[in-house]
């Protein structure tokens, strides 16, 4: 698909339903972060989007524009089907069930309960990520972090990928049919969990399976724009 073009459709204004411009589909990015997971999702869908970048460390997501979008003033929000949607998971369910069926397991169908399974516990992976990349990227002063928390968040981390682990030991994907939605949820958890912990082979190989679908690829940050992370990897500090 073409590269998604800044449009200059009217933001809502309120989270929730919109009114003027709402039969576009625009997604509020912050590079790297756990939004890419659905711009992932978008250029797997082949979908015609409007992208709007972000940058984390600047002031783009309390401003007053974004607070009209998303009042909590996080990443992702996406504007479709003239409403907002401000959970990732929640995305992710319905862009593939209503734009890529291919993608979703419906109710009733093999394979559902693994489908929801699966795009529920990518938050619980994401959520030691957000707790490890607070720690390491955000709170620059060392007196001002815990290395007992950011420890146990590492083990924590490395606990939860076994899961993950344990699948793709004995198939490509997460689900046996093939790739799916949560794939794209999971795999953007187990990529970025690189950053943090050392990837056993398996992992590893599943992490390279997603980077290597050309959607992933065009959902990596563009030249110019914001990068979250700084390092590929990030050690824990000394004691």
């Amino acid at each position: 698909m073409p590269d998604p073009a800044p449009t200059d459709a009217s933001p809502p204004a309120q989270g929730g339903p919109v009114k003027d411009g709402g039969e576009e589909i625009i997604l509020w990015h912050v590079p790297l972060s756990r939004s890419m997971r659905i711009l992932w999702l978008l250029n797997e869908l082949e979908l015609p989007f409007a992208l709007r970048v972000m940058d984390l460390r600047s002031k783009d997501m309390r401003a007053a524009e974004y607070e009209a979008i998303h009042p909590v003033g996080r990443a992702p929000a996406l504007q479709i089907d003239g409403n907002v949607i401000h959970e990732s998971g929640a995305m992710v369910e319905y862009l593939c069930e209503t734009r890529g069926p291919h993608l979703w397991r419906a109710p009733g169908e093999d394979g559902r309960l693994g489908w929801l399974d699966w795009l529920h516990f990518a938050e619980t992976i994401g959520q030691h990520i957000a707790n490890l990349t607070q720690s390491h990227l955000m709170l620059r002063d060392p007196a001002t972090r815990s290395l007992t928390v950011m420890k146990l968040e590492t083990a924590r981390l490395g606990r939860a990928l076994r899961l993950v682990e344990q699948t793709v030991q004995g198939q490509d994907w997460l689900m046996a049919s093939g790739f799916s939605g949560v794939d794209c949820a999971v795999g953007w958890s187990v990529w970025t969990a690189g950053r943090f912990v050392r990837l056993t082979p398996a992992l590893q190989a599943y992490a390279d399976r997603c980077t290597a679908r050309p959607a992933f690829q065009r959902a990596l940050p563009q030249e110019g724009e914001p990068q979250l992370y700084e390092r590929d990897f990030y050690e824990l500090p000394d004691a």
